[in-house]
Order: C-alpha cells, then structure tokens, then sequence
C-alpha cells in the first residue's frame, strides 16, 4: 500500500469512526466497505460519505452499519450512471467531515475514469 493510499484510508477510518458508522454490523460493514474501495476512488466515497450523512443527519437514530454504505453506494451509483452533482461546498465538507477538502477538490479535477471532472 502506497503513501497515499494509507492516508485516504486513514481519512475513510476517521469518518466511519467519527459517526460510529460501523453499528452493530462489524465484519459484514468491513467486507463491503472493501468491496466499495476496490470500486471506486476513496476520496470520491470520502464526499459520498458526507453526503450520506447530509441525507440522513435529521434520521434518529443516524443509519449505520451496512445500511449506512448501501446509501453512500446508491449517491456512488448516481455519479455513474447519471454525472457528478454534489451538494456540498468544500466548507460544507470540512464541517462535516472535521477533514481538508484539498484531497477531494483535487479528485474531482482528475481527469481519471473514477473522477469526474468538475
């Protein structure tokens, strides 16, 4: 594992650990969270994530577990099939997320496959 690979899991690790994503799901959350990085660019599921909890913030209790990323995987889908439209401002990540927006910004304008371009 690179460098930069380590520190966009440890950012994807600071959210799911920041909002108890995980829940009572444990391994079964694990196993499709990896699922999900073998699929797609971590900072992307980073902004997914945060658009995640927008959707849900007003839910009690707040969704976790397997039911939490089946959400990030629907907005993840959407960016797919349909084009990339987020709600959220770099600000608006950061105060959600407690994370730097830079990693994310910069992956958007990658002209890569997994990135669309802003």
């Amino acid at each position: 594992m690179t460098l930069e690979e380590r520190v966009n899991w440890q950012r994807i690790a600071y959210i799911v650990e920041s909002y108890e994503l995980v829940g009572t799901d444990g391994e079964t959350f694990d196993a499709y969270l990896a699922e999900m990085i073998s699929s797609h660019a971590m900072p992307i599921m980073e902004l997914a994530f945060a658009e995640t909890i927008l959707d849900v913030w007003t839910v009690v209790p707040l969704p976790r577990g397997v039911l939490f990323l089946e959400h990030a995987n629907n907005i993840l889908q959407d960016w797919s099939e349909k084009g990339f439209s987020s709600r959220l401002t770099p600000d608006d990540f950061k105060q959600i997320t407690g994370l730097d927006p830079a990693p994310i910004i910069h992956a958007l304008r990658s002209p890569t496959p997994q990135a669309p371009v802003l």
